[in-house]
């Protein structure tokens, strides 16, 4: 199954424990200056907001930033990134809790592309292999990547390489994540 398909199928999962568990969608921080079409109407209280899947059409791609920082971009991350604005999706895989990061909005898109150019740069500048970071784990310094050069899924510490490979893709990731 296509990333996109894989990740509204997690979307719809984690909303539906939501309704279950809380009788409501999921909640993500609101901000009146930064709105998203994800958000739902009417269901701000406290400086949150419910929200649901947001497909955008048309979708939004990576490749101006991949070619920006000459090197190719694995086209699963484009549609990781470019399918949808939502929350962030928590899950477990393997024993670790992670949250998957994903655009609430376009600037929020804006931001992540510039956050994975400063992620890439530091690899470099390290002389490291360059990934670029999809997500949180329960640790602060432990990020979720992608390897560029493969396309793995992979644990990797702040500052240092990729050491646990989770999925050969992140079609399997999604395949494989205990979505909460």
């Amino acid at each position: 199954m296509s990333v996109s398909t894989e990740l509204r199928r997690c979307l719809q999962a984690h909303i539906s424990n939501e309704q279950q568990q809380y009788g409501r969608n999921p909640l993500a921080f609101f901000d009146p200056d930064s709105p998203s079409p994800a958000a739902i109407a009417g269901t701000e209280q406290q400086q949150q907001v419910q929200w649901q899947i947001h497909e955008r059409t048309p979708s939004a791609d990576l490749n101006e930033l991949a070619a920006a920082l000459e090197v190719p971009f694995p086209q699963q991350l484009s549609e990781l990134f470019g399918s949808y604005y939502s929350g962030n999706l928590p899950a477990s895989i393997d024993g670790h809790g992670v949250e998957l990061l994903l655009p609430w909005n376009e600037d929020d898109f804006v931001r992540l592309q510039q956050n994975i150019t400063g992620h890439v740069l530091m690899k470099r500048r390290l002389k490291q292999q360059d990934t670029v970071f999809i997500g949180l784990t329960e640790q602060d310094d432990l990020l979720l990547s992608v390897r560029l050069n493969d396309g793995a899924v992979c644990l990797e510490y702040v500052g240092k390489e990729p050491h646990h490979v989770l999925a050969d893709d992140i079609s399997s990731l999604l395949q494989q994540l205990d979505v909460l």
